[in-house]
């Protein structure tokens, strides 16, 4: 699954000579908590969010630092603080350059990307150009579609409880106690005994998640093990 599967079509874009106001009010009018920002041939240049936006002077929240903390940052450091809070153009408070993604770059390096980066949305670019944006919220509401999509077709008990028991040998947090899987017309059962609490918990998504599966009825006991026991 790439970007272009769930990207929003167009973005609200500022330009980066527009007021720190203007983006603001944009922001609010559309309900998002960043914009892409291009220059005049529509190109983007840079990203600013809410986040850019918390450390002004006109909230009082403009940066303050120790004296001696002053000292080791630098005067260049200084500066570019005190013009991110008190400059009045885009361009001056935005972050550049911006981090984009191109239609075809996959879901999973974007996940990547807003958890090294920490940030909610990314534009997507083709020859330069905002063509669209990948949110989180565009990401849960794949999710949803995807967690209620059901198979259509019948799974064969016999099928089901291989796709189960191959599952478990793949994790390495795989039971190391007894577990039981039975399966009739749909419905899983799993018996035994597993040595903690969130390894019956993995073993019933493991169950849940299998093609064909219907109901689970989860009846595995949990009994620490005694030491020394393999």
């Amino acid at each position: 699954m790439n970007a272009g599967d769930i990207m929003t079509l167009g973005a609200a874009t500022v330009r980066v000579d527009a007021s720190v106001s203007d983006a603001a009010r944009l922001m609010l009018q559309f309900r998002i908590s960043g914009l892409p920002v291009v220059d005049a041939a529509g190109t983007i240049v840079g990203m600013i969010t809410e986040g850019d936006l918390l450390s002004r002077e006109e909230l009082g929240t403009a940066t303050h630092r120790r004296r001696w903390l002053d000292i080791l940052v630098g005067p260049e450091t200084l500066a570019e603080d005190y013009v991110r809070s008190r400059g009045r153009r885009v361009e001056e408070v935005m972050t550049r350059p911006a981090v984009t993604i191109t239609e075809r770059t996959p879901v999973t390096e974007i996940v990547d990307l807003m958890e090294d980066k920490g940030i909610k949305r990314l534009p997507v670019v083709r020859d330069g150009k905002v063509v669209g944006i990948v949110s989180r919220a565009n990401l849960l509401r794949r999710l949803i579609r995807r967690a209620e999509e059901r198979p259509t077709a019948s799974v064969d008990d016999a099928d089901i409880r291989k796709h189960i028991m191959d599952e478990l040998g793949r994790q390495d947090w795989r039971p190391s106690a007894t577990v039981d899987v039975v399966v009739q017309n749909g419905i899983v059962e799993l018996r035994g005994t597993v040595t903690e609490e969130p390894v019956k918990e993995a073993v019933r998504v493991v169950a849940e998640n299998a093609p064909g599966v219907t109901r689970v009825i989860d009846r595995l006991e949990v009994a620490p093990a005694l030491p020394g026991w393999i």
